[in-house]
This record gives structure tokens, sequence and C-alpha cells, in this order.
């Protein structure tokens, strides 16, 4: 039978987890979880020496060139070595007085929708820390229950307890696979973030 010290121990292990998984950062946000601060949303200027781009991230769909090219470089699937390429062959095709503007155009785009997969990814990670939060408590409650029904020696207390603790080898095993977890869906939000650094600067490469 395990030690009430155990039971005590894992309950904080637990809590720990829970909390170093709760940062509050907005009002809208409960858990966030990985180590890159959160933030909502990447702005333009942080990835963007081109001209300004306020008012073309609705307009940018209107053109249809622009839009097609926007959608294929954007895709999750599509390779970023290809990138330049693309973009060049785009920039050829424009007359010299357009070309900037239909760049710019292109940016817009890109960062309009990559910020759209970006806020999904961090969506998802907010989704599964909470979800994570909640099956700490669960697993701390537990916990407790397991300490109190050692201090309690009747046999109907002992066959309850060796249930729970079959069961907590279980629940603690898919808790720990599930945080483990974490860490690679921290790594969707860079990879978009990664994707818009290579395209704006191959954009802007070709910006006169």
């Amino acid at each position: 039978m395990l030690k009430k010290m155990t039971f005590r121990q894992l309950t904080a292990t637990f809590v720990i987890a829970a909390s170093t998984n709760s940062l509050l950062q907005a009002d809208e946000l409960t858990n966030w979880p990985c180590e890159q601060a959160f933030v909502a949303e990447v702005p333009a200027a942080v990835v963007w020496a081109g001209p300004e781009i306020v008012g073309l991230e609705q307009s940018w769909d209107k053109d249809q060139a622009v839009e097609v090219l926007v959608r294929q470089l954007v895709s999750p699937e599509y390779e970023i070595e290809m990138a330049d390429k693309h973009i060049a062959g785009f920039a050829e095709k424009q007359r010299p007085e357009v070309k900037d503007r239909k760049l710019t155009l292109l940016f817009a785009g890109i960062i309009s929708q990559l910020n759209i997969q970006r806020q999904k990814a961090l969506n998802g990670i907010i989704r599964y820390a909470n979800g994570q939060a909640e099956r700490a408590n669960q697993l701390s409650e537990e916990l407790d229950e397991m300490v109190r029904l050692q201090e309690d020696g009747s046999p109907e207390a002992q066959q309850r307890l060796a249930i729970m603790q079959n069961e907590m080898e279980i629940k603690q095993r898919m808790f720990d696979e599930r945080e483990s977890f974490i860490q690679h869906l921290c790594t969707r939000p860079r990879l978009v973030e990664e994707k818009l650094g290579v395209l704006a600067r191959t954009i802007a490469y070709y910006l006169d």
C-alpha cells in the first residue's frame, strides 16, 4: 500500500503542473503553457519593411492574381523553398508602375491569412491546456480522496482504495503523455511566424 506522504507528493505534483500551465495573459486567456509569450497577432511592422498595408487587408482578395498566389503560398502543404521562384515570377509579370502595389497587396493577403492560421493554432493550444488544467484538478481531488480512504481502515474503504490506485496509474500515465504533447503544439504558431518572415523578406526583395 502507498504511504500517505506519497499521496500528498503526488497531489502537489499535479497542482504544480496545473499552476505552471495557468499563466494569465489576457481576459480571454485562461491557460497558456508555452515558453513563448502569448501574442494574439503578428503585427506587420515586425516582419515587413515595405509600404504601409493599412486598408489592404480587406481588399487583397479583390485582385484575382494576388488571391490565387496568396492561397498557394499560405497553404500548409506549400513547400517554402519554392517561394522565391513563385514570387519572382509574379513580380516579373507586373507593370513597373503597379508592381510595388501588387507586391504589397500580396503581403497584405499573406499576413492576413497566416495570422488567421496562427490564431487557430493558439486557440487549439489554449483549449488543450484548459483540458489539462481540468484533468490536473480532477486528479488532485481523487488523490485527496485516496488519502482519506487510506486513513479509513474499513474493508470497504481499502477495497475502494485498491481500485482507485489501479485507475490512478493509468490516469497519471495518460496525463503525462498529454503533458509532453503540449510542447509539440507550441511549435505550431512559431512555424507560422517563421513562414511569414520568409515570405515577407522574399516579397520585399522584389520591391523597387
